[in-house]
């Protein structure tokens, strides 16, 4: 069926149907897309194809200032020393 000459009752119908049979990736992108459509921005995806909001990616930019303030992080210097080890 060509999508341009499909009703709106048909293309729901074959949406319905599309969705029924999508995986994971293809859900999550939909969804964006629909998330999108109420305002809310998607700034980037995750490996996976999962959409990264504004409001996700200030969250965790608060959370990880939180761990720093409370010292939970590793310094350079460290990180070098671990580097030697493997």
């Amino acid at each position: 069926m060509l999508l341009e000459i499909m009703g709106t009752a048909e293309l729901r119908k074959e949406a319905h149907r599309f969705i029924e049979r999508a995986n994971d990736k293809v859900l999550k992108t939909v969804l964006a897309l629909d998330a999108e459509n109420e305002k809310i921005v998607i700034v980037g995806y995750e490996p996976d194809g999962t959409p990264i909001t504004q409001e996700d990616l200030i969250r965790e930019a608060k959370e990880a200032s939180a761990r720093v303030k409370a010292g939970d992080y590793i310094t350079q210097e460290d990180l070098e020393k671990e580097v030697e080890n493997w």
